[in-house]
């Protein structure tokens, strides 16, 4: 098998290669839909580590198998992750010891990219003094059968938000495409793939958390939330933007000033006044069907939807122009930040090479 032949790892569904007692708690949701804002509320649980995700750094489906690598090479592999996360936009606050999680991966059998993800969130916790652990990490739902089997009682915490409001947040943030046409077939694609799981065996474990109900009523969502998890409430959850961990995340970016503040009752329905009439009708059309099965009201009639034609041609063009000026606005206003995140990308891709066609 060559390197960057990734083998099927073997589960036994009766029975997870767990290694750690602590509790694995996965966050899925589509990005810009407040995921920052429910880890920030989650990290503030006294029993919950929910640091930004170490995963990010690490290019898993494109590097050999840590079954395949020496222990020398496991070493230098969490090394790297380390390295790469430490200089990302969002490093994360504990430092953890590079040879505690090797030894970590090293007692596992098999050694899987799960032993990996695991090694990482438990030393994290036991840093943190924790007996559960969050990972957000965006690409989750590219990989969540694969966390399902191996962890033996995860618990996910599925956060919906409305469409347009995501088409509306990736329109002005400097995350992912631009044009609502692309973010609105992202965002029903995902939800189409969350009703999937809501509707299997997986759903009894997940708790739906509708962005909007947060904001409106905290206290009691969050005390629902904390009685799924098998936790105590605590409220000093909802003062999350008093901790180092919330201040730190809204210094580093614009798209999070808002985890500095308490939650704002009315931050949402913003697609009315920031997305144009076409705008919404693209979302609408794209992601209708999802909309209404999470209960939120659309704007448009049926028949519009219907006689609304895209331009998909043009909607490229303009992504790519956004683009363009996204960027250059983004060097001259957030340097560090641009720099960070083409480090990080760089820095992936000696990982790949490292670990993949030179290992």
């Amino acid at each position: 098998m060559g390197p960057l032949d990734i083998p099927n790892q073997e589960y036994d569904l009766n029975g997870s290669t767990q290694q750690s007692d602590t509790q694995p708690i996965l966050l899925l949701s589509t990005e810009r839909s407040g995921s920052n804002l429910v880890r920030s509320i989650l990290n503030a649980h006294p029993e919950i580590t929910a640091p930004h995700p170490p995963e990010t750094a690490f290019p898993w489906r494109n590097i050999a198998s840590p079954e395949d690598l020496s222990a020398e090479q496991r070493r230098k592999l969490v090394r790297d992750i380390l390295i790469n996360k430490r200089y990302s936009h969002h490093p994360l606050v504990e430092a953890l010891d590079i040879d505690a999680i090797a030894e970590r991966i090293n007692r596992a059998d098999p050694k899987s990219f799960m032993t990996v993800h695991e090694a990482l969130y438990a030393e994290y916790a036991d840093v943190t003094d924790s007996s559960a652990w969050v990972s957000k990490d965006p690409s989750i739902w590219d990989y969540i059968e694969e966390l399902r089997e191996y962890y033996d009682d995860i618990k996910i915490v599925y956060l919906v938000r409305d469409a347009r409001d995501v088409v509306l947040s990736f329109k002005n943030s400097n995350a992912g495409q631009y044009h609502p046409y692309f973010n609105a077939q992202r965002w029903a694609a995902e939800q189409g793939r969350g009703q999937e799981l809501l509707d299997s065996e997986l759903g009894e474990s997940m708790f739906q958390l509708q962005y909007e109900q947060l904001l409106q009523n905290p206290e009691s969502v969050v005390e629902s939330l904390c009685e799924f998890l098998e936790l105590e409430y605590a409220p000093e959850m909802l003062y999350y933007y008093d901790t180092d961990d919330a201040q730190e995340a809204a210094g580093s970016a614009a798209a999070f000033e808002n985890l500095s503040v308490p939650i704002k009752s009315d931050n949402f329905g913003k697609f009315h006044d920031g997305l144009t009439g076409a705008e919404v009708k693209i979302t609408e059309k794209l992601a209708g069907e999802e909309l209404e099965a999470f209960n939120y009201e659309l704007t448009t009639s049926e028949r519009e939807r219907e006689e609304f034609e895209f331009d998909v041609e043009r909607y490229e063009e303009r992504d790519r122009t956004l683009t363009r000026i996204a960027a250059y606005e983004d060097w001259l206003g957030q340097t560090d930040e641009k720099v960070r995140r083409y480090t990080g990308r760089s820095f992936s891709t000696y990982m790949i090479l490292r670990y993949g066609l030179l290992a």
